[in-house]
């Protein structure tokens, strides 16, 4: 055998054997990012009919309030809880919503089955109404622009 093998399986042994009699173990040891320079987020899901009280997202490990955004609009839940994170290789769900590095990429949806109920709602016909009087107010001002003009 090759005296660079002895020599690297001597210090393998040596290491482990170091490692037995201190009770230190290579085997629990994971990674840990944690996500410092942008920790992890959860914010609602796509199409919410509610926002967090206290801003647009909360941390992880987290609980936020839920606030209708139609006025006057009750929520089936008080709050909806933002998992936490072990900042560990594997975390779950944040691995696949952060990826690795110092910032976690993007933010986990949460409060799928958040449903606001009653409020005020803004219909159709006031939306269409306003966005008309809009219209024929530019139109009135391209019509007075061009009899200015000449």
């Amino acid at each position: 055998m090759p005296s660079y093998i002895r020599f690297g399986l001597a210090g393998a042994m040596l290491l482990h054997g170091v490692s037995l009699f201190t009770g230190i173990s290579s085997m629990g040891v994971q990674a840990m990012w944690a996500w410092a320079t942008s920790p992890p987020k959860c914010e609602p899901v796509a199409g919410a009919t509610w926002s967090f009280d206290g801003g647009a997202s909360i941390a992880a490990g987290s609980s936020g309030t839920i606030k209708c955004t139609a006025a006057g609009g009750t929520p089936n839940v008080a709050s909806v809880q933002c998992p936490a994170s072990t900042g560990v290789a594997g975390d779950t769900p944040w691995w696949s919503t952060c990826g690795a590095g110092g910032s976690c990429a993007n933010t986990h949806k949460i409060g799928d089955t958040v449903k606001c109920t009653g409020g005020a709602t803004t219909s159709l016909a006031q939306r269409a109404g306003t966005s008309a009087l809009q219209f024929a107010a530019m139109v009135a001002v391209v019509v007075f622009a061009f009899n200015f003009m000449g």
